[in-house]
């Protein structure tokens, strides 16, 4: 090679970056609502391939995306509204719970606990539970009040979400096609990776999102009909608990619970444990093999760095963004560590129906 040759080669890769440089400038304020629709995309195309035959793929694309409008968007839209109502009238209630003097067995069990455990010595019981609770409730309140109030950016990423989604759905085939182009890999490691990668984030979106939002309805009806305050707060944070391995809906209503039943309200305190144990936390051992059955999933420990670090890296989106990008990232390190592993039927970046 001359020395023009490895001028003119360094000038291209040169071109290469700066170019990849000033498109992710134009992209990147675009990067949360197209992350979105592709999450939504792998999520929804096993519904968006049954009417592909009958519909062809502009018509099908367009139906699915109006489904997910009707099914996800206004329904998140209308539990938003009520948790600006709702999030004062917790946070009121709990601010009133620092002046409540709790029942005996309570301050007894507090003055044993506060004579053994030497940290607790200097805290006051109403207080701290005061500021728990509206530690959980405040920021909730506060998100879902600025969502509200940067309405306008909310339409404009909503559309930019739902435009991006049609157009993932209807040239489905191709960009699976680009993507496995990109592969570095031999054709059965790239349709192992692939098929991995989906399944891994239908695990962590699709079944622990589902998990978590019947785990928070089942809650907050169970809140609603004892008359307990702020049951669609109550119901939001029971099913941000559930997205949590380590934790789980009966964070929330456990205590409530056992705060019934020590204040003399006996026969609430009962059903809610009841509801709880019975319902909410069992929906997560019917649902989840339901939905990851034949699928792989990452385990607890994995999924619980993938939500939290998520959330540190990318904010509230990070529960969904998280764990898909520590899922591509299994995925490829599997695929790098077992080059010879092949994969057992030809499979696509879509989930199976």
């Amino acid at each position: 090679m001359t020395e023009k040759d490895r001028f003119a080669q360094l000038i291209y890769y040169v071109a290469v970056i700066l170019v990849g440089y000033l498109a992710f400038q134009v992209v990147e304020p675009f990067l949360v609502p197209l992350g979105w629709a592709g999450v939504l995309a792998v999520c929804v195309y096993p519904i968006h391939s049954r009417g592909l035959a009958r519909l062809g793929r502009s018509r099908a694309a367009a139906l699915t995306t109006m489904l997910v409008l009707v099914l996800l968007v206004v329904p998140v839209w209308l539990v938003v509204s009520t948790l600006v109502t709702e999030g004062a009238q917790a946070a009121s209630a709990l601010r009133d719970v620092a002046s409540m003097h709790p029942p005996q067995t309570i301050v007894d069990t507090w003055l044993w606990l506060q004579a053994h455990v030497p940290p607790l010595a200097n805290i006051d019981l109403m207080t701290a539970v005061s500021q728990a609770g509206q530690k959980l409730v405040g920021p909730l309140a506060s998100a879902s009040g600025s969502i509200l109030g940067g309405l306008a950016l909310v339409i404009l990423q909503l559309f930019i979400t739902l435009f991006a989604l049609f157009f993932f759905l209807r040239d489905a085939e191709s960009i699976a096609g680009r993507i496995r182009s990109l592969l570095p890999f031999g054709e059965d490691q790239r349709e192992r990776v692939l098929r991995q990668v989906a399944d891994l984030i239908y695990a962590s979106v699709i079944a622990g999102l589902a998990v978590a939002a019947v785990q928070g309805l089942l809650g907050g009806l169970a809140f609603w009909a004892l008359g307990l305050h702020a049951p669609v707060v109550w119901g939001t944070v029971m099913a941000f608990f559930s997205l949590i391995p380590v934790a789980g809906a009966w964070v929330i209503w456990f205590p409530v619970a056992v705060w019934l039943m020590a204040t003399g309200e006996m026969t609430r305190g009962l059903i809610l444990t009841a509801i709880g144990i019975g319902l909410v936390s069992s929906a997560d051992n019917v649902l989840r093999p339901l939905l990851l059955s034949g699928r792989s999933a990452m385990n607890g420990l994995v999924t619980l760095i993938a939500l939290l670090g998520g959330v540190v890296a990318f904010g509230f989106i990070g529960l969904i963004f998280g764990p898909v990008v520590i899922a591509v990232a299994k995925a490829l390190l599997d695929a790098y560590l077992s080059p010879s592993a092949s994969s057992k039927d030809s499979s696509d970046l879509l989930p199976r129906n």
